[in-house]
């Protein structure tokens, strides 16, 4: 079994983010997060593909991150100036996202 990933008091605290989540999607993703089941073992357990378990667990993943619904991460590497304005573009819509949440 690959590391655990979070503890069972961390997933726990995710749970008011949750929303409509079914309890069989909840499963997978403590088995794969607080267990530490690898996802290409979870997906034989529970007959989903491999694909379905990684969106399953990016979900939780960004739910642990409080990121806004239908925000996408974007990794890419960049020279170290444009790096930064990328940063600082990436702070600004948090920060605008949080003034308007609030």
């Amino acid at each position: 079994m690959a590391k655990a990933r979070m503890t069972q008091a961390e997933f726990d605290a995710l749970r008011p983010n949750f929303g409509r989540i079914t309890a069989d999607t909840i499963e997978v993703a403590h088995v794969v997060l607080v267990q530490g089941v690898t996802p290409a073992d979870a997906a034989v357990r529970y007959g989903m593909s491999r694909q379905r378990i990684h969106g399953i667990i990016q979900r939780f993943r960004a739910a642990a991150q409080a990121v806004p619904t239908g925000w996408r991460r974007v990794e890419i590497w960049l020279p170290p100036e444009l790096a930064a304005e990328v940063e600082r573009i990436a702070e600004k819509a948090r920060a605008d996202y949080q003034a308007t949440a609030a």
